[in-house]
């Protein structure tokens, strides 16, 4: 079976800046995405998880998986987006099975 490889862009962000960041995700070339509309943790910002009343403060989770030179653009261009936010990014390298999708 033929593989491909790509790169994985996981982004943890406060639900407030989810829609910046798909737009910035399209803008920059991404093809698709995944959200994952709640997730728990803990960070330098302390505990987040569903105790939060506030929906501001929940957190999402982004996944893209991407060529690499679109990879680079959509870690770029989240950095600006997230400097007065909570968030994280983080990339690895993953294989797909049918390339044209990504």
């Amino acid at each position: 079976m033929q593989m491909y490889p790509k790169k994985k862009i996981e982004i943890v962000v406060e639900a407030v800046r989810v829609q910046r960041i798909l737009e910035m995700i399209e803008s920059s070339g991404g093809k698709g995405f995944t959200v994952i509309p709640q997730v728990s943790g803990k960070g330098n910002r302390g505990v987040r998880n569903e105790a939060h009343v506030n929906d501001v403060f929940r957190n999402v989770h982004i996944i893209v998986i991407a060529a690499e030179d679109v990879a680079k653009r959509i870690v770029q261009n989240a950095q600006p987006l997230l400097k007065d936010y909570a968030g994280i990014v983080y990339v690895s390298d993953v294989q797909v099975v049918r390339d044209q999708h990504f």
